[in-house]
């Protein structure tokens, strides 16, 4: 009898046992999902050359690993207590939003290895008052520094010869912008809303995009080379302090929108080369005429719906 009590009570321990063990091996493998490795506070891919993502996201600091190649889309998106990273050398690549919304860091060292950030990869660091580009670096993606609002000086890199969509919209402390002697293109509101004070852009620029400068309340001064060929409608509206633009004798740019410096005080006194066309002008006298007759048009509109509303 107690031979048969002590195989039942081993019978039962092990069937306890092997049940449970499944759902123990269950329990880690979601912890450590099949291709991610946990090395500290940040997950890593399975060859440990990139990192995906970290394991606490109020995270304060972190130290990337040797060996690691990229940082991951993502990777550290709205880690907001995050302060410091050290990246080492042997990273080439930041990818899309990868310290997105990182609130609280400040200050990046980036390794001479590095040669692409992403789109949108520092976008809404508000803390962030400094970054140093590496020389290596080829390319920044649209949006990478959006609203960057403490960011106040960048020396783009030599290689960097396209600035993209946003990369800097909304930096409303960034006062100096050194470009690469490289630099062939400034995409649409590239630099909306920044505190730049002067623009002197390199001789083998083309292209600068719709909107690039709107907005830019400090701007006093653009100096314009012979080479570009294209400014984008409302590139320098609403500056209001740009009082003086440069045009190059020979310049290629055939013909200017008005539009471009619409509500800033250099749309009188351009001073246009004589080979450039301006069109869409509105001399000041029939502006001030049209405004008056505007208001009045608004104020009847106004009147007539008051009326309507008062007759329901």
């Amino acid at each position: 009898m107690k031979t048969r009590f002590l195989c039942l009570a081993a019978a039962i321990f092990a069937d306890v046992f092997f049940s449970v063990t499944p759902f123990c091996a269950f329990a880690q493998e979601a912890e450590n999902p099949a291709g991610e490795v946990i090395s500290g506070n940040i997950i890593l891919s399975e060859d440990g050359k990139t990192v995906t993502g970290t394991v606490d996201k109020d995270i304060a600091t972190v130290q990337i690993p040797k060996g690691v190649k990229a940082i991951g889309a993502k990777a550290f998106y709205h880690c907001e207590k995050l302060r410091s990273v050290e990246i080492p050398e042997g990273v080439v690549q930041i990818d899309d939003w990868a310290f997105s919304y990182c609130r609280s860091l400040a200050e990046v060292k980036l390794p001479s290895s590095l040669k692409k950030i992403g789109a949108g990869a520092f976008s809404w660091c508000t803390a962030l008052f400094f970054i140093e580009f590496p020389e290596s670096l080829a390319s920044i993606g649209g949006n990478a520094f959006y609203s960057c609002q403490t960011l106040e000086s960048v020396n783009m890199p030599r290689h960097v010869t396209k600035i993209l969509t946003g990369t800097f919209y909304g930096c409303v402390k960034l006062e100096n912008i050194n470009f690469s002697p490289l630099l062939e293109e400034i995409e649409s509101a590239a630099f909306v809303n920044c505190a730049i004070k002067s623009l002197k852009f390199p001789p083998a620029l083309s292209l600068i995009g719709e909107s690039a400068f709107y907005h830019c309340p400090s701007l006093e001064k653009i100096s314009v080379p012979a080479s570009v060929t294209k400014i984008g409608a409302k590139a320098f509206a609403h500056c209001q302090s740009l009082s003086l633009a440069e045009w190059s004798a020979n310049a290629r740019i055939k013909q200017i929108d008005a539009d471009v410096f619409s509500k800033s005080p250099v749309y009188y006194t351009l001073n246009l080369p004589s080979s450039v066309k301006l069109v869409n002008f509105v001399p000041l006298e029939t502006e001030q005429k049209e405004e008056p007759a505007a208001q009045e048009e608004q104020k009847a509109e106004e009147d007539k719906e008051s009326v309507s509303d008062n007759a329901e």
